[in-house]
């Protein structure tokens, strides 16, 4: 099938398929090698076999190098010492992702290299690739972390883990996280940080979730299931603050905490494995979905204000499928799968 074939009735440009997970880690893996000025030409060799291997390697390498061209002068500045100690951390997974961020700040600067991160359109997956934890597409993950508070990660979520021996801070870069507390032995304060703002926990089990638009000024939302949570607007203890209560959620931004609102049940179903929905509009459910399975999935506006109770699983390699199956089953909608990567939902 021709790319002209798979554009859009509307007239707007295909949208490029997303570029597998693994051949990230890769290119990340390739790249801290190369630019450490090491490399043997053996590793040259191999890595020219690697690129290709296949169209998504050769896809990971040649987006990695948008930035990777801002970052390769800085890092060839490196003292030996300094890349050295950049490449034995890279010896795990997120050894790799700790290496790249010693390379990238070492070489280019903080603020500069988070600029480059932000120009490029798969920022997501950059930014997951460089958190100490996170999950892929229609990934969940669940862990105790060093203190014994409990950790889950959703789809698509990136987070940093900042412990010291004043604070324990848990940094949310995208996506969604449950955090249920625990007590520090230590006595520390626990603080979950999001792009909006900060929360402050005071004994509890709760949700907070930032999935970041095209214009990145998408709110960060917090769901108390037990307990009570401070939210402070622009991370500020001088700035906009509200206490929301067990049964209550509330959305903010640097500027803005709304008021909180009753407790949505469905919105936090994901951490017992179900995807859920409430009297929700299409198009909305579709936009959710979509964060679960790799490419666009497009809902088409004829469609998009039809409503829709339901719940299913979201285990299994097909699960984002069979939603769709049931979905085309309930409502008058037709299910149109292109690629993998790209399926539309319209009218029947």
């Amino acid at each position: 099938m021709s790319a002209t074939s798979l554009r859009p009735r509307d007239g707007s440009p295909a949208a490029e398929p997303p570029v597998p997970e693994d051949a990230v880690d890769a290119a990340i893996q390739w790249y801290v090698l190369l630019a450490s000025g090491t490399a043997t030409a053996q590793d040259h060799a191999a890595f020219a076999r690697w690129r290709a291997e296949s169209p998504a390697h050769a896809a990971a390498w040649s987006r990695f190098e948008v930035m990777g061209g801002r970052l390769r002068g800085g890092a060839a500045r490196l003292a030996p010492a300094a890349t050295h100690a950049a490449l034995t951390k890279a010896a795990s997974t997120s050894g790799r992702r700790r290496a790249l961020k010693t390379l990238a700040w070492a070489g280019l600067g903080g603020s500069a290299f988070y600029l480059a991160q932000a120009q490029l359109p798969w920022r997501g997956q950059l930014a997951g690739a460089l958190a100490d934890l996170r999950t892929g597409t229609g990934e969940r993950r669940s862990l105790v972390l060093e203190d014994g508070t409990h950790l889950q990660l959703n789809t698509a979520t990136a987070v940093d883990l900042r412990f010291s021996g004043s604070e324990r801070r848990i940094v949310l870069r995208e996506g969604e996280i449950l955090v249920a507390t625990a007590a520090d032995a230590l006595g520390r304060p626990l603080v979950v940080e999001s792009p909006a703002g900060t929360l402050v926990p005071l004994g509890t089990r709760f949700t907070v979730r930032h999935v970041a638009d095209e214009a990145d000024c998408s709110p960060t939302r917090l769901a108390v299931i037990e307990g009570a949570v401070r939210i402070y607007a622009d991370g500020r203890p001088d700035g906009e603050t509200a206490l929301v209560m067990a049964g209550q959620q509330a959305r903010f931004t640097r500027k803005r905490i709304h008021a909180p609102v009753p407790l949505d049940e469905a919105g936090h179903s994901w951490v017992d494995g179900t995807f859920s929905a409430e009297g929700m509009r299409l198009a909305d459910l579709l936009a959710d979905l979509g964060r679960y399975r790799p490419g666009r999935l497009r809902c088409a506006p004829g469609v998009a204000d039809l409503r829709i109770t339901g719940a299913w699983p979201l285990d299994g390699p097909d699960a984002t499928d069979r939603i769709l199956d049931a979905l085309e089953r309930r409502l008058p909608v037709r299910v149109s799968r292109y690629t993998r990567y790209w399926v539309t939902v319209g009218p029947r």
